[in-house]
């Protein structure tokens, strides 16, 4: 009898580190339509047959009956043997001919099924670092389909020739994949009598020593050739330590009463108790119901081997850059995108992940890779996670532009926009360069293509909202684009856009993996026909981030969802390679109707996805610390004048004690403040907000830290509202140059008001934003909301004390979504100093306590989201009342502003009357 265990034992090698080696045979590929060894040999002997008898192999008559009796015939042939016994017999004795032989396997492996769930657990067991190396007898493809399936594991080491055995290395870091008996494109396949006899010595001197150090778990296999019974396993049971990491042989449950082959039992008896039988429900179970499953829910952690040198041929985004460093990358945004893919693949990840868990996992998903003893990031963890990686792959940009009339340019990007002399045709451009990580570079060119994609009004029978785009399909174009390019170019992707279409270049051609699935047809040729699943990564590390950030499908219909949406919205769509297979061109043309300009005005949304951006500013990074003291004053105004110039920051007093984000214990060792050094305390954030009353402390601290900031901006600043608006210049009304979403542009912020036929200046008009910062579960932003200031002075004098806030707030909702889009990126420029990406606030305080400030940064770009929508409210009546009632409330402000003057002279001429009569 033989020791037996179960799956669970083979689970434990995985968890412990100890990288078990896995022997495949054919049982390991059936369920994925490849047969075993009988089966094949019944399909050897029926194609055999059919040559001699000069029929078709593909004819669906042929019966067994047919070739049977022929088979039984041949002197060589027993017919009371197993088939599985005597399959090189077979194939030696019928297929003679090494070309016929050629034939009948691609034939047999070419058009395969899909690989099933086994093979699909398997390279993501592979990816995850549990087992490293695959030893396979098989000849078909399984496993690389699988792994072009999943995108995992994003680079496979596959030995398929003994030329290739250069490639192998017992310590990789990568999974390796080892043809025993070679791979059939090239044939060198093993499949005669004298062919299974023994193993090529140079492959055998190379796995010896990983049988040596390794568990062997083998499934699929029978056991019947000797290449591999012997001079794999038996002659080398000495140089192996008669296998001390065990043999773990798995066998189907109902397969246990049939005898094990000779070779196998031989195998079982010179080892001992190191021999193990496995009993399985099959390979498809126990590599996903048994293996894979159970350590995703048990938190299997992954492994990630980084001791040995890597291939020279690794994908681009996975290659090393060394001048970079690990510290180069944000750790902020690598836990959050980390923990997200853990999510959606159903991977363990700690709630609070530290930073060896994030330095760990990075490595595991080849973000950082370990050159001699520095971690440093891969191509893919830099354009990923880097804050400005600009700076180190300067060519890994986009360039977008817009060209069109002067009221197309407007309409879509804002008065602001349509700047520049127009060319010949009449026509302005707008152009922007988008850089930063590729998250920001596809938010950024999802917000500039909504912009485009202005609704209109489609007259038919009944009259509906239409888009000149299909969102989706751009959203697919965009990504496929960031995704796909080929980063070696030093060439930016292009996107040209103008009322009529769309044009997206990417660097990098068709790779040869994605054309060897074509069939010599035109990449649009074969999406257009039908075909899906057409799969191909130049950029695996990069595919499989957005992927686990749910910006994309792995299920290879990207390019067929892009032409089925555009054909839907009645559009048109081209893509493919360009003449020298150096771009990617992809380009969509606009609905007919679109260019007609029917309409400006909101309208109901039928059922399609809109892109929204809201007004939020993200803090990315929040105080560290809040500082607290003792004080007998009711209010920091109060304690600020009882300290009669001592040190004091900007703080709040609450329940007898003041709280700061300056570091008060540093401020009461350094200078004269009216605390004492010991009594200081500090709190973290997450502590302070779970005292009473804490989260209104903290907001009450953070919105002064904003005010400080705008005071440093010289905006004037309403404290009770939270307004803050430019004043105006000398000269009157005040116009600012800033960056705008496009290109620099120069906007009106303060207007003068005038009475009707005069220059007399009534009231000034201010583009003003009130704020809050806000909480948002763990994470906070300042919510900015656009808006209007009336002065009388044009600098603090407020017309309508009464009826300010009312006026103001009706001039405000005749702003529609795109004036509304414009305001926010304006004031985020203003507030950012036209700093790209993150910016800190400024402190500079009465008493130059900056130096104890803390560090708030926050993000000018704002979030966006996208949602399918079918209930939005009719506008047009709403549209065709606006300008009077524009027209209206600027003579309702005009009669205001002239009846407090009026007030005004009034009281000075009563006061002069009352000077002469004293």
């Amino acid at each position: 009898m033989f020791q037996t265990s179960t799956p669970g034992h083979i689970r434990s090698l995985l968890l412990d580190g100890s990288s078990p080696v896995l022997l495949l045979g054919a049982g390991a590929s059936v369920a994925s339509g490849i047969p075993a060894a009988g089966p094949t040999a019944e399909k050897a002997a029926r194609w055999a047959w059919c040559r001699e008898a000069g029929r078709s192999p593909e004819d669906i008559r042929i019966q067994r009956s047919d070739y049977w009796p022929w088979l039984c015939r041949q002197s060589w042939f027993s017919e009371h043997d197993p088939l599985a016994d005597q399959y090189p017999k077979i194939i030696e004795k019928l297929f003679g001919v090494r070309k016929q032989r050629r034939d009948f396997f691609e034939r047999l492996i070419s058009p395969g099924v899909a690989p099933k769930i086994g093979y699909r657990a398997l390279v993501r067991i592979l990816n995850e670092g549990w087992i490293n190396t695959i030893l396979t007898t098989n000849f078909d493809h399984c496993i690389e389909d699988a792994k072009v399936l999943e995108n995992k594991p994003h680079f496979l080491v596959s030995i398929k020739t003994p030329d290739d055995l250069v490639r192998f290395n017992a310590s990789s870091p990568d999974p390796q994949l080892v043809y025993l008996h070679g791979s059939v494109e090239h044939y060198s396949d093993k499949n005669l009598d004298h062919e299974v006899n023994e193993l090529d010595a140079p492959i055998v001197q190379r796995l010896v020593p990983l049988l040596r150090d390794h568990p062997l778990i083998v499934v699929g296999y029978r056991g019947n050739e000797p290449s591999v019974m012997r001079g794999l396993l038996l002659e080398q049971i000495t140089a192996t330590n008669t296998f001390a990491q065990g043999v773990y042989w798995c066998v189907r449950e109902t397969d246990l009463q049939q005898p094990l082959s000779p070779l196998v039992k031989e195998l079982a008896a010179a080892i001992g108790t190191n021999f193990q039988i496995i009993p399985i429900a099959g390979f498809d179970e126990l590599l996903q119901y048994d293996l894979w499953d159970r350590l995703r829910s048990e938190g299997a952690l992954p492994i990630r081997r980084s001791h040995a040198y890597r291939q020279a041929d690794l994908p681009s985004d996975m290659r090393a850059l060394e001048w970079a460093d690990a510290d180069d990358l944000d750790d902020k945004m690598l836990r959050e995108r980390l923990t997200q893919y853990a999510k959606r693949l159903g991977l363990t990840a700690p709630e609070n992940p530290d930073r060896a868990w994030l330095r760990e996992e990075a490595r595991v998903r080849n973000l950082l890779t370990t050159v001699g003893n520095d971690l440093r990031p891969t191509l893919a963890g830099w354009l990923l996670f880097a804050p400005s990686p600009e700076r180190g792959t300067p060519h890994a940009t986009v360039e977008f532009s817009a060209r069109g009339p002067i009221h197309w340019i407007t309409r879509c990007f804002g008065d602001d926009a349509a700047t520049g002399t127009p060319d010949k045709d009449g026509f302005i451009s707008v152009e922007r360069d988008i850089s930063g990580n590729l998250w920001s570079q596809l938010n950024s060119l999802t917000d500039l293509l909504a912009l485009i994609n202005v609704s209109f009004r489609l007259k038919e029978e009944i009259s509906r909202t239409a888009y000149p785009y299909d969102s989706l399909a751009l959203k697919e174009v965009v990504v496929n684009a960031l995704v796909h390019r080929d980063y070696d170019r030093k060439a930016p992707v292009r996107i040209e856009v103008t009322p009529s279409e769309i044009r997206v270049s990417s660097p990098g051609g068709i790779i040869a993996e994605v054309a060897a699935q074509m069939a010599g047809k035109t990449l649009e040729a074969v999406v257009r026909s039908g075909s899906r699943g057409i799969k191909g990564y130049r950029n695996p590390v990069i595919t499989d981030l957005f992927y686990g950030g749910g910006q994309m499908d792995r299920s290879g219909s990207g390019l067929g969802d892009v032409w089925s949406l555009t054909l839907n919205n009645n559009g048109e769509v081209h893509f493919g390679p360009d003449g020298d297979n150096e771009n990617f061109v992809v380009t969509i043309h606009a609905r007919p109707e679109a260019v007609d300009e029917v309409t400006n005005t909101a309208v109901p949304v039928v059922a399609d996805t809109i892109r929204y951006t809201t007004n939020l500013l993200p803090i990315e990074e929040m105080p560290v610390k809040i500082w607290h003291a003792a004080t007998s004053a009711s209010a920091a105004w109060r304690l600020k004048k009882e300290a009669a110039g001592l040190a004091v920051p900007p703080g709040h007093v609450h329940d007898g004690r003041f709280f700061t984000l300056y570091d008060l214990e540093k401020i009461t060792r350094d200078l004269v403040s009216p605390f004492e050094e010991g009594e200081v305390e500090a709190l973290t954030p997450r502590e302070l907000l779970d005292q009473p009353n804490g989260e209104n402390i903290l907001l009450k601290l953070m919105n002064e830290a904003f005010f400080e900031h705008l005071r440093k901006l010289g905006l004037a600043i309403d404290y009770k509202r939270r307004r803050a608006y430019f004043p105006k210049e000398e000269r009157g009304e005040r116009k600012i140059t800033y960056q705008g979403r496009v290109k620099r542009a120069t906007r009106t912020v303060v207007k003068a008001r005038v009475r009707r036929g005069t220059d007399d200046v009534l009231y000034y008009e201010h583009k003003a934003f009130g704020f809050t910062v806000m909480p948002f579960g763990s994470d906070w932003a300042v919510l900015l909301t656009p808006g209007y200031a009336f002065t009388r002075d044009g600098v603090g004098k407020p017309i309508g004390r009464e009826k300010i806030n009312i006026l103001s707030t009706r001039r405000a909702a005749r702003d529609f979504n795109p004036t509304v889009h414009h305001d926010v990126t304006f004031w985020a420029s203003i507030l950012s100093d036209d700093a790209e990406g993150v910016f800190a606030l400024t402190f500079e305080g009465e008493n130059d306590l900056s130096s104890y400030a803390p560090t708030i940064l926050l993000s000018r770009s704002q979030p966006t989201v996208a949602f399918s929508s079918t209930a939005f409210n009719e506008t047009d009546e709403l549209e065709s009342g606006i300008e009077a009632d524009l027209e209206s409330l600027d003579d309702e402000l005009s009669a205001l502003a002239e009846e407090e003057a009026e007030e005004d002279r009034d009281r000075e001429d009563g006061e002069r009357e009352d000077e002469n009569d004293h």
